[in-house]
């Protein structure tokens, strides 16, 4: 499945009067359990038209009403393989605005997800949500789904590393705008604020 709030309708006009962006893939990256999935249904929430959002718990939960009775873990592979291969084909596609989660912190997804946008002229838009691993591993908790605790260290490390290098003068090389935020500024972030880029406001 993919969330839609449904096309632009021609002339529709964005919160403050701007006109309706086009061509726009917002990542919103964080550890598993830092609140992405949660911080994109209240942006879906709000109906902006044109708006595709993308995670992969819409995956998980249709092979759970799939009625597919084996433990998560062994059924995670294709989960995320069947989620990559929708993300690279929705945002290679007419949709003017694409909200992505993902943890951003596998060097090779990152670079087929860039390549996939830039072929299709989209400007990029990366928002990470700055969670400590406690607190990612409270969220794995309260959402009844934790991941591995050595997949969950590796992820951490390079959450670390991520983090540095979107500080450097590069910004990360990649994205055109690299916003970081604690998880009190992420439950205020707006669609505006995340694909006009005024996360950081």
């Amino acid at each position: 499945m993919v969330v839609q709030t449904g096309p632009v309708a021609t002339g529709a006009r964005w919160p403050h009067g701007r006109a309706a962006p086009h061509g726009v893939l917002v990542v919103i990256g964080g550890l598993p359990g830092s609140g992405k999935t949660t911080l994109l249904r209240r942006l879906m929430a709000e109906g902006v038209p044109g708006v595709v959002g993308l995670d992969s718990e819409d995956v998980a939960a249709r092979v759970q009403a799939a009625g597919v009775h084996v433990p998560y873990r062994l059924v995670r592979p294709l989960v995320h393989a069947c989620h990559r291969v929708r993300v690279l084909r929705v945002v290679a596609g007419p949709a003017p605005v694409v909200v992505l989660t993902a943890p951003w912190t596998r060097p090779w997804w990152r670079a087929a997800v860039l390549r996939a946008a830039r072929r299709a002229g989209r400007s990029v838009r990366l928002v990470l949500v700055d969670a400590s691993q406690e607190v990612a591993e409270s969220g794995q908790a309260a959402r009844g789904r934790a991941i591995p605790a050595r997949s969950m260290r590796r992820h951490a490390a390079r959450w670390d590393s991520l983090l540095r290098s979107v500080s450097g003068p590069d910004g990360g090389a990649g994205p055109d705008s690299v916003t970081v935020v604690d998880r009190p500024r992420a439950g205020r972030l707006t669609v505006a604020d995340v694909v006009l880029g005024q996360a950081a406001a």
